[in-house]
């Protein structure tokens, strides 16, 4: 199945044998965050464009650290698609690591940016201020409904654009990346480090069911912490309201995914069709057939396209294997250059990952 959220992101090329994208969402949280600081007469438009850089210096060092963490175990870092929060990207389970080498990974990018905020917050120390430790940031007037992440000095904000002023924004934004991530639900590195965690066990199938389950929970929470802030008027409603419908939808991409053979062998469950009912597996069985709603025509056509669009994408993946083996044989390993090195690890791995996912 192909990656739907691709459609809506910008490609960077390839880094380091890396495919970088940008998505939009990244793109409207900058953009409208700046917009808003322009509009509101009670905002500075450059210490917002200061902190919305540091943040994007904090969201590359996540990001720097999961492929970090990858290159030292030897595993192929996954592509990236840049969203305010880290990489947005649908699982797959034929790119997918081992359990515990995938546990690791997902987890580095969050340990990256605690460590940080712990030095942030030990430098203010030193310079006799303190971080904002609350994840919605403090109020700059408890009239608005505005957020800082500024340390204090004492009782009031660090000067802007000093030093201690960057350090403590630094420190509260890489803090905020952390902790959002540590949440245990798709596309965050907390869901990412679940399903690794619960696929060590025999049942993939169960298994990524469970975490659809954990990560329908957590958008539930997320909802209900929204509406218990916005009845007390307190900062960061809309971004939880924001991040549940994120959550719901991947549980509901994830959920596709199952539908249409992600996980399974083609052809239904355990390799049997029951699109006809149990009887089908009767000799001879004749049933009834159902006149098919408009919604169900629908969905199976969508089902159709998606499965011919993996089609395709397998099709040019093996046609280009073919091609590297090919010269493989022609002129040696040698000769293979460091892209069409790690094509080959990538693939071998995708392989390995879906016979374990059809060995019993």
């Amino acid at each position: 199945m192909s990656d739907p959220l691709s459609r809506w992101s910008l490609s960077l090329g390839r880094w380091s044998g890396t495919r970088v994208r940008v998505h939009l969402m990244l793109a409207l949280f900058v953009g409208l965050s700046l917009l808003g600081a322009a509009i509101d007469p009670e905002t500075s438009l450059r210490q917002t464009l200061v902190w919305q850089c540091l943040f994007l210096l904090a969201l590359l060092l996540h990001e720097l650290g999961h492929a970090a963490q990858a290159r030292w175990l030897g595993e192929e870092p996954d592509d990236v698609n840049l969203a305010p929060f880290g990489n947005l990207t649908l699982p797959n389970p034929g790119d997918s690591h081992r359990p515990r080498e995938a546990l690791a990974i997902a987890l580095f990018g969050p340990l990256v940016n605690l460590a940080v905020a712990l030095s942030c917050g030990i430098a203010l120390y030193l310079f006799g201020a303190r971080m904002v430790l609350n994840p919605f940031g403090n109020p700059i007037d408890p009239k608005l409904s505005l957020g800082s992440g500024a340390p204090w000095i004492g009782d009031q904000p660090a000067p802007a654009f000093s030093a201690v002023w960057c350090i403590g924004w630094f420190g509260w934004l890489n803090l905020v990346l952390a902790v959002v991530n540590l949440i245990p639900a798709a596309p965050l590195d907390g869901g990412r480090a679940l399903r690794a965690f619960l696929s060590s066990s025999t049942s993939a199938t169960r298994d990524n069911m469970a975490s659809l389950y954990v990560a329908r929970a957590a958008a539930v929470l997320l909802f209900l912490l929204f509406l218990l802030r916005l009845f007390q008027g307190k900062t960061g409603s809309i971004a939880l309201l924001c991040l549940a419908i994120l959550v719901e939808m991947m549980v509901r991409f994830e959920a596709r995914i199952l539908e249409d053979g992600g996980y399974y062998e083609e052809g239904g469950l355990f390799g049997y069709d029951f699109s006809e009912g149990y009887t089908s597996l009767e000799a001879g069985a004749k049933v009834r057939p159902r006149r098919e709603s408009a919604l169900n025509r629908w969905r199976r056509r969508r089902s159709e396209l998606r499965r011919q669009r993996r089609l395709a994408q397998e099709a040019a993946e093996e046609q280009r294997l073919d091609e590297v083996l090919d010269k493989l044989h022609r002129v040696g390993k040698a000769a293979l250059t460091d892209e069409e090195n790690r094509f080959l690890v990538r693939v071998s791995k995708r392989i390995k990952n879906k016979d374990r996912l059809r060995d019993p």
